[in-house]
């Protein structure tokens, strides 16, 4: 029996408190001489993205339930959607999932899509290709994957198409976060999908995916409700599907990145809570860097709801954000310029009015 439902409450209140831009705003260059810019605004619950040499980004967008998900580009300051009319829906904190990633392989681009509904529609979840005409390609189905290959520890809010989460480009194939059944994916240019690791125990949640030294990938954990301080953690999975614990004490992991040096980096989507999730609220989020087992430093705060990070190709950490809340184009992508030292604080940072149409 198909299932489309989710055991977290919805956020109501967190939600109008969010008022970060309004739909029609600009954002400042790509190579701005400014630690902080804005370098895309005007987004739709904004996820995963890419940044290439020339300053180009391309962005997952999640929508609003319904077909209002797809990616958009933006260039010179301005977001264009490219993929259109892909279905989204509600899940965690009332967030739309819809296009969760983006990514590249040897010159193609590609989608993860999370909104999918094989029982209701002809979308299943998976990965797709995707051009600059809007023309996009069905390449692997996670959707028939997971009905045919259940993990050991089925969620109670079990959705039967799964929630695909974040891409990790590994030579011929993709892997894959899913945070329903909780497991890593394969996902092959070919076809293919098969199981790297299941994590489904304790339900926690994998998000963010970066590339571990020797071929294999940290995984980090939003963590269940009641999302407790502290109770998130990274691991590291091989290839061979060994689960290793490399960092604890983190909270609503929603991202991970390293740096040119290895550093390991997590994306908290909020802090200072506790154990109360109602107290869960915006611009208390942070980017911290690993400095030991079970310790972090904070590299940037101030930021509300950030769902989405990665180093851009100059050396600029880039951040997505809100998780939700952005239904009215309240989305923005920040460039963090972490030369001038760290902590960087982002509170307050707003886009100013756009010449985009």
């Amino acid at each position: 029996m198909h299932t489309r439902r989710s055991s977290y409450p919805a956020r109501p209140a967190l939600i109008a408190m969010l008022a970060i831009v309004g739909a029609h705003t600009l954002v400042t260059p790509l190579r701005a001489a400014e630690p902080v810019t804005i370098v895309a605004a005007g987004l739709t619950n904004p996820r995963g993205f890419t940044v290439d040499q020339e300053g180009r980004i391309d962005v997952a967008i999640a929508g609003t339930s319904g077909p209002t998900a797809g990616v958009a580009t933006v260039a010179d300051g301005c977001a264009t959607m490219v993929v259109q009319n892909q279905p989204s829906y509600r899940i965690v904190f009332a967030a739309p999932t819809g296009v969760a990633d983006v990514a590249q392989s040897d010159g193609q681009r590609y989608f993860l899509q999370s909104g999918g509904d094989i029982d209701r529609g002809n979308t299943p979840n998976g990965l797709y290709r995707y051009d600059d005409a809007g023309t996009t390609t069905l390449v692997a189905d996670v959707s028939s994957f997971i009905r045919d290959n259940p993990v050991s520890d089925r969620p109670r809010d079990y959705d039967t198409d799964g929630q695909p989460y974040a891409l990790l480009p590994m030579g011929d194939a993709f892997w894959a976060t899913e945070g329903n059944s909780n497991q890593v994916l394969r996902l092959g240019l070919d076809g293919t999908v098969s199981r790297v690791a299941d994590l489904s125990p304790g339900h926690p949640i994998p998000t963010g995916i970066a590339p571990a030294p020797d071929g294999g990938a940290y995984v980090g954990f939003l963590t269940h409700i009641p999302y407790e301080e502290g109770a998130a953690k990274v691991v590291r999975v091989d290839p061979d599907g060994t689960v290793t614990e490399v960092w604890a004490g983190l909270t609503l992991v929603t991202a991970l990145a390293v740096d040119t040096e290895g550093a390991l980096y997590a994306l908290e989507m909020a802090t200072a809570f506790g154990d109360d999730q109602e107290a869960i609220g915006p611009g208390s989020g942070k980017v911290v860097r690993q400095t030991g087992p079970a310790s972090a430093e904070d590299v940037v705060t101030g930021l509300s709801l950030p769902i989405a990070m990665d180093f851009g190709p100059d050396g600029a950490l880039y951040i997505a954000g809100p998780a939700f809340g952005a239904d009215n184009g309240e989305g923005v992508i920040l460039r963090v310029d972490l030369a001038g030292g760290t902590p960087v604080d982002v509170a307050g940072i707003k886009p100013a009015e756009a010449a985009c149409s």
